[in-house]
């Protein structure tokens, strides 16, 4: 869930970050409240760093807040892994700065409020307005927002030494804008299939040097009534269905009343097709939502028709009997060795065509004998996606690494082996570069104190030996 939430690694950081020092009156706004998280049967304390424990009630503060400020900024879909994250990241930070005496004045907290909007009249800071606003909480939003202070200080601490020169912002600002027009010529892992050799003995000792990578993950078996869009009135007859589902308290009274056919997907991952049905984000989303024996109280649509669904069985990741995957075994043995054999083959072609372009011999005709066919981009930037291909950023910083004309090593790709024969560089364009260089700075610079943040943040966990025991 976490995954898809945030997609790339480095945009997670940026939010982590962004939320962790958020200095705005998210709390006015969405108010305190419990976390209704189960302590269950673990330790009665939620966490330890620094060889302190971390209360369950210190914790449920905390976890309060960063749920409010990843609401407001994400709205209700913010996974609960993310709001665990931002609240120990939280604590952990607001730690560290009292160990480093960092201390935030009465004096800074109400400068701080004074410049909300929020609590603004005409311009002017409204003390009636403020109060009228929080009421009770007050005290509360005061202390969250001593807080951000505190982080916000430490944070401009650790990133006070970064900087950046203008020959780092010149650099910086070619790789993102330069651009390299190129021929290249792949070597397919794929043609390399038929000739990888494999035995029973062989692929049973491979699924074991790698069996994590067979790994399932959870999967759900769903039980659940169709009522297929073909249906005359199928949407109200769904309707019906759920109302009397949701006051049985079961499928099956609701199915037989109406005719209708409990079916089960079987075990399934969230990865995969649902059997019976397909493709369906909604359909999937909700079901791997449930617990076990618990009903959607809402109608799941898909492209077939509407379903009312009941979470029957959910079974934990695991790693699946040599017989069961066999034929995965088999395939990605196969891809392994074609890779191996393709890169091979691509040193041999590599060696041979550098030969024949000293020469003065064309890379088009140099790669001919091998039954190659030479491709050309147009001009494309490290940003840059080239067909077949896949994303461009690697392939661009070896084309800039070799002389125009020149010949590069064989580079792996998506699909292949890839020799690339630079063509012709553009370059930035002088003026416009000047026009941008302050703003492009100012940006390198938040990058550049961003990841010097991360990688102190980081040392930060390890040094004070945290250990969290909210976590499934």
């Amino acid at each position: 869930m976490l995954l898809k939430f945030l997609r790339k690694r480095k945009n997670m950081k940026r939010i982590m970050w962004g939320l962790a020092i958020l200095i705005i009156p998210a709390f006015v706004i969405w108010g305190a409240g419990t976390s209704g998280k189960n302590k269950g049967d673990k330790p009665d304390y939620a966490g330890k760093l620094f060889g302190k424990k971390v209360s369950y009630d210190d914790y449920y503060n905390m976890w309060n807040v960063a749920r409010d400020y990843a609401v407001k900024s994400f709205g209700n879909n913010a996974p609960a892994e993310f709001i665990n994250q931002l609240a120990w990241s939280r604590i952990i930070l607001i730690e560290e700065a009292k160990r480093e005496k960092l201390t935030a004045t009465d004096r800074e907290v109400v400068e701080k409020i004074a410049s909300f909007q929020a609590f603004q009249r005409n311009g002017s800071f409204d003390k009636k307005l403020y109060k009228s606003m929080l009421q009770d909480t007050a005290r509360s939003f005061e202390e969250k927002l001593r807080d951000d202070l505190l982080i916000s200080k430490l944070k401009d601490n650790v990133t006070a030494v970064v900087n950046v020169n203008d020959e780092d912002v010149k650099n910086e600002y070619k790789k993102k804008f330069e651009k390299i027009k190129l021929s290249y010529a792949l070597i397919h892992f794929a043609e390399s299939e038929k000739d990888v050799q494999y035995t029973d003995p062989g692929l049973l000792d491979f699924y074991e040097k790698n069996k994590a990578d067979f790994k399932k993950g959870e999967e759900v078996n769903i039980k659940y009534i169709e009522i297929p869009l073909s249906n005359p009135g199928a949407e109200e007859l769904a309707y019906k269905v759920l109302d009397q589902v949701n006051l049985k308290k079961n499928l099956e009274e609701p199915a037989k009343a109406d005719s209708l056919e409990i079916k089960e997907t079987g075990f399934f991952s969230a990865n995969e097709e649902i059997p019976g049905i397909g493709w369906s984000y909604e359909f999937t989303k909700a079901g791997f939502e449930l617990e076990k024996n618990q009903i959607n109280n809402m109608l799941v649509r898909t492209e077939k028709g509407f379903y009312i669904i009941q979470l029957k069985e959910k079974k934990g990741p695991y790693i699946p009997d040599y017989e069961k995957v066999k034929d995965s075994v088999k395939k990605a043995f196969i891809k392994e060795g074609s890779v191996k054999l393709s890169g091979e083959k691509s040193e041999k072609i590599y060696l041979d065509i550098i030969s024949r372009v000293k020469t003065d011999e064309k890379l088009e005709d140099a790669v001919k004998e091998h039954g190659l066919q030479v491709k050309q981009t147009d001009f494309i930037g490290r940003d840059g996606y080239v067909p077949e291909i896949g994303p461009a950023e690697e392939l661009v910083d070896t084309a800039f690494s070799v002389n125009i004309g020149g010949i590069s090593k064989p580079l792996k790709t998506l699909l292949g082996w890839i020799i690339i024969q630079p063509l012709e560089i553009k370059p930035i364009e002088e003026a416009k570069f000047i026009e941008e260089k302050d703003k492009f700075k100012e940006n390198l610079l938040a990058d550049k104190k961003e990841e010097g943040f991360n990688k102190y943040f980081q040392d930060l966990q390890k040094k004070a030996g945290f250990v969290s025991y909210t976590t499934k």
